[in-house]
């Protein structure tokens, strides 16, 4: 018996240490941090401003150079699985064009060319995001190819004009979203309890096999 309650309290001590979240899928995901975009594939005007501890992943255009711009980068999702993504950026544009039609958009891409828009604005004047987005993994059981890429897309809608429209990424991260499960220290009182249980149940047995030896004892010594 006292072998089955350590084996009891250690399994509640790793319920209890359990980890509650996993760790993001994407890499290089803290540009104010690392000051990198070596993780990420890159097409147009894509660059890394700033200083250590305040840089970020900086997507332009224009109409001169680019009117295009993307940093992409596969994600791993596995089925039935709903997932969080979480970006802090900021939008700009450097003119008074009345255009206006600079996009910015946050999508999942697969290789059938599907296309999950999860976020997208209008670069209409200087703006500060913090955006916490959900994949949900019924929207993704729907598509055939599950081998997605998060894309970061910057789009100049017009070639005639002279909008000039920036995207500055300090920080990105893909993460599982927990299932709703009993949390590790109630886990532990649930195990705890079968514990008390099969200790009560354990010392009725005793006592009702202590008192039949008992009477047969004391039938064995009247005869």
């Amino acid at each position: 018996m006292n072998r089955t309650f350590k084996h009891i309290a250690f399994a509640s001590t790793l319920l209890i240490a359990a980890p509650h979240a996993m760790g993001s899928l994407l890499t290089g995901g803290n540009f104010a941090d690392n000051c990198s975009i070596a993780d990420w594939e890159q097409h147009g005007n894509v660059a890394i401003s700033g200083t250590p501890g305040n840089c970020a992943a900086m997507l332009s255009v224009d109409d001169v150079v680019d009117f295009e711009t993307e940093l992409t980068q596969a994600v791993a999702l596995s089925s039935g699985i709903d997932y969080l993504l979480n970006v802090d950026f900021s939008i700009d544009t450097t003119t008074t064009d009345p255009t206006l039609d600079d996009v910015f958009s946050i999508s999942l891409l697969n290789q059938d060319f599907d296309f999950i828009e999860l976020f997208s604005t209008d670069i209409l004047a200087a703006q500060n995001f913090s955006e916490s987005l959900t994949i949900a993994a019924t929207e993704l059981a729907s598509y055939a190819n599950q081998d997605w890429s998060l894309s970061f897309f910057l789009f100049d809608g017009a070639d005639f004009d002279d909008n000039q429209s920036s995207v500055s990424i300090a920080f990105a991260s893909l993460d599982a979203v927990a299932t709703d499960v009993p949390e590790p220290s109630s886990l532990a009182l649930l195990v705890l309890g079968c514990a008390g249980i099969l200790g009560r149940k354990k010392r009725f047995f005793t006592r009702i096999n202590n008192n039949i030896s008992a009477n047969q004892t004391i039938g064995g010594h009247n005869q």
